[in-house]
C-alpha cells in the first residue's frame, strides 16, 4: 500500500527564487517598468486611500428654491475646491453661502446638491526587498524577483521593513533580555530565540530596531507586538520554543547581511506566510520553490505538537499499516530521525516538510 499524503510545507531555503506580488489597497499608478531594478525602500506604486463625500444641500443653504440653485453656483462638476471656498452664493441681504467642507473635487451636482469628494491620503507601496520588476496591471499589482534564501514563519505582527540582521544571544534558544540591547544593535533586526517579557521590545523601539526575529513569544504578549512599529515575526510558536536548527543556521551564517522582514499575517487558501527573505546573489537560474511535496523517505520535517514540537529531523521510513498509539487514535506514521532525540514514530498529520 502507497501513502500519498501531503503535508504543510514551510520553506526554510539557503538559496532560491523568490517571487512576491506587491498590492496596493486600491486602484491606483504602478510607477515602475517591467525590468527595472529597485530597492527595498522605493516607491513601485501609489494611491489615495481614505477618501471621503459629502452630500452639500445648496438650496437649503441659501435658503433658496431648487430650481434656482444652478445660478448661483461658483463652480462645475469636475472643479477641484479647497477647504473654506465659496462652492454656492452669496445670496440675499447676509449674503449667504456654502463653502467646501474640506479640499476636494465636485463629483456630482443634481437636484440642488452637491456631491464633493474629499482628497485621501497618499500612500506609496514599497518594493520590499532589492529585486527586478518581472510583471504589473499598471493600477494596482507590481510583481518583484530576486533570489536569495528564505525562512518562513508561523505569525507576524503585520509590519514590513528591512535592515541588517544581527544575532542576539549565542543560542537558539536564548531569551531576549533588555541588557543585550546596546548602542550597538540600533537600526538593526534582532533574531532571538524567545520573548517572555514586554520590556525588551519596547526598549528596541528607543533603538529604532527594523525588525524582531523570534523562534517563540509567550501567548501574553501578543496583544503588545500588535502595537509595536517594528515588524515582528515569530518562526515556530507561542510558549518557550527555539528557532529550529534549519532556519537558525541560515540565520546565523547570513548575520550582518541585510534582510527583508513581511510579518504580514498567514491568508487562509493563500500562500502568503510571514517572512524572512535574504537577498543573495546566484551564479546559475534558480527554479522557484514548491509548495505542494508528498511525504517521502528522506525528507527533512518538523513536528506540530508535543511532546516534541518545533523538533526538527528526518523522514527514514513511512510506515505502510495505521498505528495504534496508547491515546487509541488509528493514525498513519512515519518512523522519523529527530535530531538530538533518536528516532520517534510520530502521526503524519503531526509532520511539516521543511524544504
Amino acid at each position: 500500500m502507497s501513502i500519498n499524503y501531503l503535508p504543510p510545507v514551510t520553506h526554510v531555503i539557503p538559496l532560491t527564487t523568490i517571487r512576491r506580488e506587491r498590492r496596493l489597497p486600491v486602484p491606483g499608478t504602478v510607477t515602475v517598468r517591467v525590468g527595472q531594478k529597485v530597492q527595498a525602500a522605493d516607491a513601485v506604486a501609489e494611491a489615495e486611500i481614505g477618501r471621503r463625500h459629502f452630500f452639500l444641500d445648496i438650496a437649503r443653504g441659501l435658503g433658496i428654491p431648487e430650481r434656482q440653485v444652478a445660478q448661483y453656483l461658483a463652480h462645475a462638476r469636475g472643479d477641484r475646491v479647497d477647504a473654506g471656498e465659496v462652492i454656492a452664493g452669496p445670496v440675499g441681504f447676509s449674503r449667504r453661502t456654502v463653502r467646501a467642507p474640506a479640499d476636494g473635487r465636485i463629483a456630482a451636482i443634481s437636484g440642488g446638491r452637491v456631491l464633493l469628494e474629499v482628497h485621501g491620503e497618499a500612500f506609496g507601496l514599497r518594493a520590499g526587498f532589492p529585486g527586478t520588476v518581472t510583471a504589473t496591471d499598471g493600477t494596482t499589482v507590481v510583481t518583484i524577483e530576486t533570489t536569495g534564501a528564505l525562512i518562513q514563519a508561523v505569525w507576524g505582527n503585520g509590519r514590513q521593513d528591512y535592515g541588517m540582521m544581527r544575532l542576539v544571544g549565542e543560542n537558539s534558544g536564548d531569551r531576549l533580555q533588555t541588557d543585550q540591547l546596546d548602542s550597538d544593535l540600533r537600526g538593526a533586526v534582532l533574531v532571538a530565540g524567545t520573548c517572555d517579557h514586554p520590556a525588551p521590545l519596547h526598549q528596541a523601539i528607543e533603538l529604532s530596531v527594523r525588525g524582531v526575529i523570534l523562534g517563540s513569544l509567550t501567548s501574553d504578549l501578543i496583544p503588545v507586538a500588535q502595537r509595536l512599529p517594528y515588524p515582528v515575526i515569530v518562526t515556530e510558536g507561542f510558549g518557550h520554543l527555539p528557532i529550529n536548527p534549519m532556519a537558525y543556521g541560515l540565520m546565523r551564517s547570513n548575520a550582518g547581511r541585510e534582510v527583508a522582514l513581511d510579518a504580514r499575517p498567514a491568508v487562509a487558501y493563500d500562500s502568503q506566510r510571514p517572512e524572512v527573505i535574504i537577498p543573495l546573489p546566484a551564479t546559475r537560474e534558480m527554479n522557484l520553490p514548491g509548495d505542494v511535496v508528498p511525504i517521502a523517505r528522506g525528507l527533512r520535517v518538523r513536528l506540530l505538537r508535543a511532546p516534541h514540537q518545533g523538533a526538527v529531523g528526518v523522514v527514514r521510513e513511512v510506515v505502510e499499516e495505521a498505528v495504534v498509539f496508547p491515546s487509541g487514535i488509528l493514525a498513519r506514521c512515519a518512523a522519523v530521525d529527530l535530531e538530538g532525540i533518536g528516532t520517534e514514530t510520530v502521526p503524519l498529520a503531526n509532520l511539516e516538510v521543511l524544504q
